[in-house]
């Protein structure tokens, strides 16, 4: 299935450049890490669309999607000048797709905007591990709350480990960009 014929070209290059400029976002949610930090986010960014775009797993849409991304590699420059409002245009993307497509393509979509997301976010460590007793209460605590929220909603929890890998700024743009797309991010 190919990207639906009858959306607009911004419909179309909005839904083609986000999952590049969703991934850039979460990188640029933090800048704790510095230089060392954005390199590997980057790269662990263009490894995923590069992955993303040869897997059919799930929606032939969203693997046409990836495809059409890294096909745009060289666009990724003027893309990173100008992201754009990201949850803004998650949600037009979500909204665009929503009136041409199964629900199912749209869902597969959303979650793999999301996934790139927290790839990005998983591959480097800005937050370090609490080391006093103020800063594990608050970690366990944190942790502790989003094991119950995952729970609740019957879905899985990250480790310890992967909370610890994401930062507090990261995990809020993993947050809002759900909210954006009708979505819970745990």
């Amino acid at each position: 299935m190919s990207i639906p014929a009858q959306l607009s070209e911004s419909d179309k290059a909005n839904i083609i450049s986000l999952p590049y400029r969703v991934g850039l976002w979460v990188s640029r949610s933090d800048s704790a890490g510095g230089a060392d930090a954005d390199a590997q986010e980057l790269s662990t960014l263009a490894n995923i669309i590069d992955g993303f775009a040869g897997e059919v797993f799930g929606s032939e849409l969203v693997q046409h999607i990836m495809s059409a991304t890294l096909a745009r590699r060289g666009e990724w420059a003027d893309w990173a000048e100008d992201p754009g409002d990201i949850p803004k245009d998650c949600r037009a993307a979500a909204e665009a797709l929503a009136a041409h497509v199964e629900p199912r393509e749209v869902a597969a979509y959303v979650a793999r905007l999301m996934e790139i997301g927290e790839a990005v976010a998983l591959a480097f460590r800005e937050r370090e591990e609490p080391d006093s007793l103020p800063q594990k209460i608050t970690a366990y605590s944190a942790y502790g709350l989003l094991k119950l929220k995952a729970r609740l909603k019957k879905r899985s929890c990250k480790s310890f480990d992967q909370f610890l890998n994401i930062s507090t700024a990261e995990r809020k743009a993993l947050e809002k960009l759900a909210a954006a797309m009708g979505t819970a991010y745990i």
